[in-house]
């Protein structure tokens, strides 16, 4: 039986049909998504820009506050104080100098160019509040000391720096063996781990971020 295709073909005869893309539209659409995608990488590389002028513009106003105060020879707790308040206006920045300068000096401890009254000075300004805080208010045990040392030092190493330097306010005082020995512990813990982030750090391969 032979089947008749004109209804099939009437139909098809009568379904609407794409219209045509203007050349010129489809151009003009094309500019504009090629401009807004340049223009969000021009504004994430402005941010990036911005953000590394910004880092290094603060690490050389630290380094010349830092040179500053060492030509000056005064290393008073009071001209220190007074100086930070001069250069910076937030307190991480006048911490961040403060650790910047104590990094410094005990780097050239022992050398000519150290300056041992600024060392003790920053010592006692960056840790001196914490061995007194052991002292008035001694902790229960080693997880409230991690608590006190995490709020007061992020680092690894300024952890190190303030339980070597309670470590050393403590020990000749009669009845802090409980402390000490909790800060010896912590301060065993922190050393072999700030030892071990370093060796990663140290020798493991470069990321592949590509």
């Amino acid at each position: 039986m032979k089947v008749e295709n004109n209804a099939f073909n009437y139909t098809l005869g009568h379904v609407q049909q794409p219209s045509r893309v203007d050349a010129h539209d489809a151009n003009k659409m094309s500019r504009l998504m090629s401009d807004s995608s340049s223009d969000k990488s021009t504004s994430s590389t402005q941010k990036s820009t911005d953000s590394v002028t910004q880092a290094e513009a603060k690490t050389t106003a630290i380094k010349e506050w830092y040179e500053t105060l060492k030509r000056t020879g005064n290393f008073s707790a009071t001209t220190l104080n007074s100086t930070l308040e001069g250069a910076f206006s937030s307190p991480s920045e006048k911490k961040e100098a403060l650790w910047y300068a104590f990094s410094q000096e005990r780097s050239a401890k022992g050398t000519d160019k150290a300056s041992p009254e600024l060392l003790a000075s920053l010592e006692q300004e960056l840790l001196g509040s914490f061995s007194g805080r052991l002292l008035a208010e001694p902790p229960k045990d080693r997880q409230e000391l991690k608590a006190l040392l995490s709020e007061h030092f992020p680092l690894g190493a300024q952890k190190e720096q303030a339980l070597w330097h309670s470590w050393a306010e403590l020990k000749d005082i009669p009845d802090q063996a409980p402390v000490l020995d909790m800060v010896r512990k912590e301060l065993s813990f922190v050393i072999q781990k700030n030892a071990m982030v370093k060796n990663m750090l140290t020798y493991s391969h470069k990321l592949d971020l590509s």
